[in-house]
């Protein structure tokens, strides 16, 4: 397997300020927390090489559950049960939801959205799938996905919805785009994935039009589930979660990339929920 050759510092910082182990990663990955800035992060993690296929998501996520379910079987089967529900019973999709709410009130006769970190190609396909006609027809669906054969998948499903999704990581994948071109950018489940998450952010931001929106879902660090659960938290991955973000870090890092907060409410980062979301935008100054 190949690594980074730089021992990470904190996202936040230009140079290493005081950082403390953190007990929760397996050998031989190494759990850092800046003392100054509170980031936690993965000190070494894998090449971007490694995630396009030996580590890439789809198989680091089958060998994922099989451990789970293997160790902890009951839980595992009762926890997949409650996805299912309010997946399939509740439809709930608070990603979705967000998303078509920033679509609704996007006046633009074209609306390019991208997806960072697309995966196979899903959330885009459910969205155009879940918008109104008038809606669908102004939507342009763009991916960026590094796994080899996920952008593959994603690219076959959204080229007949006239998009296209790039294959590469999202610091290459964004600069292939024009300045101003994006009017919703949504980052679900991946900023954690990403060992430089501040370019990539300030990337978004440049690539976003006047008022355009960025929507970011992360696993939430500060949950009680992960002080209760401890290194068998849900939100845990290794090696694919480079960075656990609190409410807290989140706000630093989207301010520091120069956006600013449109919502974050208490439900946005409900400390009883692993996930919590944000919604940005540049700030003017910084167009």
């Amino acid at each position: 397997m190949k690594i980074t050759n730089t021992n990470r510092i904190s996202p936040l910082l230009k140079t290493r300020g005081e950082e403390i182990d953190l007990p929760y990663a397996p050998k031989p990955w190494v759990l850092k927390q800046c003392v100054h800035t509170g980031m936690i992060f993965l000190a070494i993690p894998p090449a971007y090489t490694e995630l396009s296929e030996n580590l890439a998501y789809e198989v680091t996520f089958k060998k994922e559950s099989e451990a789970r379910q293997k160790a902890e079987p009951i839980r595992y089967a009762v926890s997949t049960a409650l996805k299912r529900i309010r997946g399939n019973l509740l439809k709930r999709n608070k990603t979705l939801s967000l998303l078509r709410g920033i679509i609704g009130t996007t006046q633009q006769p074209r609306i390019n959205v991208l997806d960072v970190g697309c995966g196979w190609g899903e959330l885009l396909e459910n969205l155009l799938k879940s918008l109104p006609s008038s809606q669908r027809f102004r939507c342009v669906p763009h991916g960026i996905e590094i796994s080899r054969e996920l952008s593959r998948l994603s690219d076959s499903k959204l080229r007949p919805l006239g998009g296209s999704c790039l294959h590469g990581s999202a610091q290459d994948g964004i600069l292939r785009f024009d300045d101003h071109y994006f009017d919703v950018i949504v980052m679900a489940s991946y900023l954690e994935h990403e060992a430089s998450p501040l370019p990539v952010l300030i990337g978004c931001r440049t690539r976003l039009k006047p008022n355009g929106t960025i929507l970011i879902k992360v696993p939430n660090y500060a949950c009680f589930n992960r002080k209760f659960r401890g290194s068998k938290w849900c939100g845990f991955r290794w090696p694919d979660h480079v960075n656990y973000f609190t409410p807290t870090t989140l706000k630093a890092i989207v301010r520091e990339a120069g956006l600013e907060i449109v919502r974050m409410s208490w439900l946005d980062r409900n400390p009883f929920s692993d996930n919590m979301y944000v919604v940005v935008r540049a700030r003017k100054s910084t167009r």
